[in-house]
């Protein structure tokens, strides 16, 4: 039987099969891209470029400021048009660069980052590694946008044992990661290979889902074909939020992860399936993330996987997909997967960095409108994967009791407890609150 977490979860329909084994198309360069300066976690980059100046794809629009944050490059080669606040896919009105894009010359200069380099991996230091890794801009792209250089170095006294590579992709409808792994084994596995020298860990483990029956045997076979030492493959039950890295940790590993607390804390490092190919494309093709693999499903005419350059509108992205299907009926635009993603208002936010999916819903995928009592039910405590209270941590929220919400931190916003609530109660939208809530509390106390 296939491994799985502990406790909680649920199985919500899977909706894979309108983008599943669709093969990664490379969209041109749009007229004008809107780049934000912060597509991480951290503060974000500060803005190197001013109006009228030339780029070419690759070049650096902003540098990193303090320890935790990431680089940005252009996507393409053209004018800075602007420099000014927009809004971004993540909700906030933050500053971004916007190009005027010359399409031939960004598709001419891109050839530099086509030829694979020529060098021996053995002979390269973790600390060169790394620093690859750093310039490049390389953050989270399973949607935590962590800075990754970051994430790579653990503090020394908590030592790291295992490489977990994320490649469950647990989220209905998202299949970005799937068609990565069938039509780049190879540079996925090379990426792994990346992290685990600058970790010096013995073992990578490949943790997939078992709805990939595929992907699972092809990195088997590309693992013998390619004599990697420590690595393994570890099929695991489809059941969401499998992708979690706690929840991924104990399913693989059986370390549980201690609250408030990270992964380094159990000897562990994970990172998801396109950030091992972003690293594969930094160390071996010198090419920095000014683009990455999307997943355009939902109420569209023809789902598919996408390959994006970050700064490309919403709206641009789903006409590649055909457009709507019926515009009428269309409730929702998200932003990432259904389950945690968020929905957005305005279709001209762009790709960033984390966007694994856009995921267009319609009124079907809607059965309540009204949010109605909690009736004490029990099924949110049930399903909450991290053993908390939900529906308690709601109403604590709402009376901004901030000594009720201490638990709330270990709240992954999975969405299974909204999910699985007869009444439909906005509990995640509760819970986020309540963790604003601590934080203001905590800071009147400093």
């Amino acid at each position: 039987m296939a491994l799985t977490f502990n406790r909680g979860g649920v199985h919500p329909s899977e909706h894979k099969e309108l983008s599943s084994h669709k093969a990664i198309v490379a969209l041109p360069p749009p007229a004008e891209v809107v780049v934000h300066m912060n597509q991480h976690l951290g503060r974000p980059a500060k803005v190197l470029v001013k109006v009228k100046d030339e780029v070419k794809v690759g070049d650096l629009l902003g540098q990193a400021e303090g320890m935790i944050s990431a680089v940005v490059h252009s996507p393409v080669s053209g004018i800075v048009k602007k420099v000014e606040r927009r809004m971004s896919a993540s909700g906030a009105s933050e500053t971004a660069v916007v190009i005027d894009v010359s399409a031939e010359q960004s598709l001419e200069d891109d050839k530099a980052f086509q030829q694979a380099r020529s060098l021996d991996l053995d002979a390269m230091t973790p600390a060169e590694l790394l620093a690859a890794v750093k310039v490049a801009g390389i953050v989270g792209q399973g949607g935590a946008t962590f800075p990754t250089h970051v994430k790579l170095t653990p503090p020394a006294d908590k030592p790291v044992d295992t490489l977990l590579l994320n490649g469950a992709e647990c989220e209905p409808f998202l299949t970005a990661d799937h068609q990565l792994m069938l039509e780049q084994p190879d540079a996925v596995l090379r990426g792994a290979q990346v992290f685990q020298k600058i970790l010096n860990v013995a073992s990578v483990i490949i943790g997939i889902e078992a709805n990939k029956p595929d992907a699972i045997r092809l990195l088997q076979e590309r693992i013998e074909a390619l004599k990697l030492s420590g690595f393994s493959v570890a099929p695991v039950q489809t059941r969401y939020p499998q992708g979690g890295e706690k929840q991924l940790i104990w399913a693989v590993l059986g370390r549980e992860v201690p609250s408030g607390k990270l992964p380094f804390e159990v000897g562990v490092v994970v990172q998801n399936i396109a950030t091992a190919y972003a690293a594969y494309e930094a160390v071996f093709h010198g090419k920095p993330v000014f683009e990455r693999v999307v997943t355009v499903t939902g109420y569209v005419k023809n789902p598919g996987n996408f390959r994006l350059r970050m700064g490309t509108s919403f709206q641009e992205a789903i006409a590649a997909a055909g457009g709507f299907t019926d515009e009428a009926r269309v409730r929702a635009v998200i932003h990432g997967g259904p389950m945690m993603g968020k929905s957005i208002r305005d279709l001209d936010v762009t790709v960033m960095k984390g966007t694994s999916g856009i995921v267009v819903l319609s009124e079907d995928d809607f059965f309540y409108e009204k949010e109605g009592p909690c009736i004490r039910c029990g099924r949110c405590i049930a399903v909450c994967p991290m053993g908390l209270r939900p529906t308690e941590l709601a109403v604590s929220a709402q009376f901004e009791q901030a000594e009720q919400l201490t638990d709330s931190i270990d709240c992954m916003e999975c969405g299974c407890c909204s999910y699985i609530c007869p009444t439909r109660r906005k509990l995640v939208h509760w819970i986020r609150l309540g963790k604003t809530v601590v934080r203001n509390h905590q800071r009147s106390k400093a």
